[in-house]
């Protein structure tokens, strides 16, 4: 009997696993919002109590300092992240459409290429690829940076849009030929409208890595074309400052945008994650 499986006990083991988990990625969040409306004393001396009193005086301090410049920043930054996030959009979704409608030697080593792409991290390629933008004079502009953060991400989402596409039968495609339609227009006015889970996983996937990456644009823009978000964190409050209380409000400004997003597209995201998934 003792060696007998026991269902109930797994489920209590799940839910007392999936409890820890989630406090320990929630313990980080739950510091930042509560820390954001209090004073500096207060987050010293006791970091994790609940704001007393409650203020919004760090939350003014970041969005009226002209130091910080956050709204042109965070402009800036929604600018880049949604010229990204469009191109490799569009981009990984044709490829992900040509190589899953077409299995042969050719896509599978393509597909290879590009999978070994997301196996090197962006940072290992910045000396060649600053040298390859001051070459081609894009060194320090926001030109530069979209196109080298085009080229880092089309393979995530070449990967994504090519499992969902596999799902998408191939009747739609054959019925769309017999109507007289060509791949382009298949693609357009069939499959593209199909993959919108796909896409809102590529979006979101990619607005966080844009939004939250620092060391690229830090070493492509430089310091006078201007900086996105978590750049101008460093360089507003500085590498030794103590104003913690600007710190997290600066954080808790920068965040809401990447929120909204995910809040706005959260069912898509999740099933354009698990779409294809039990595809035999």
């Amino acid at each position: 009997m003792s060696g007998r499986y026991r269902p109930d006990r797994v489920s209590a083991g799940r839910y007392l696993i999936s409890i820890v988990a989630i406090a320990v990625y929630a313990l980080p969040l739950y510091l930042a919002v509560i820390n954001t409306f209090k004073q500096n004393e207060q987050i010293v001396e006791d970091p994790a109590g609940a704001p007393k009193p409650f203020t919004l005086a760090n939350v003014s301090a970041v969005l009226t300092d002209p130091e910080s410049d956050i709204v042109s920043t965070l402009l800036r930054t929604v600018a880049i992240t949604s010229i990204v996030v469009v191109v490799v959009v569009f981009l990984g979704s044709m490829l992900g459409y040509y190589m899953a409608r077409n299995d042969s030697p050719v896509t599978r080593a393509l597909m290879l290429f590009l999978l070994l792409g997301l196996a090197v991290p962006s940072q290992v390629l910045l000396i060649p690829l600053t040298q390859t933008l001051r070459t081609l004079g894009l060194m320090g502009t926001f030109a530069g940076l979209v196109i080298s953060d085009v080229g880092f991400f089309v393979p995530f989402a070449v990967l994504i849009f090519s499992r969902f596409m596999g799902s998408i039968p191939r009747e739609l495609d054959e019925s769309a030929s017999i109507d007289g339609a060509g791949p382009l227009r298949t693609y357009f006015s069939i499959i593209l409208p199909l993959t919108r889970p796909a896409a809102a996983s590529v979006a979101i996937f990619l607005s966080v890595w844009v939004w939250n990456d620092f060391v690229t644009p830090l070493i492509l823009l430089g310091p006078g074309t201007g900086t996105t978000i978590m750049a101008g964190l460093y360089r507003t409050l500085g590498q030794y400052t103590s104003d913690f209380g600007t710190t997290f409000a600066y954080l808790f400004v920068a965040t809401l945008p990447v929120l909204i997003l995910f809040l706005a597209l959260q069912r898509s995201f999740v099933s354009g994650l698990t779409s294809g998934a039990t595809k035999g």
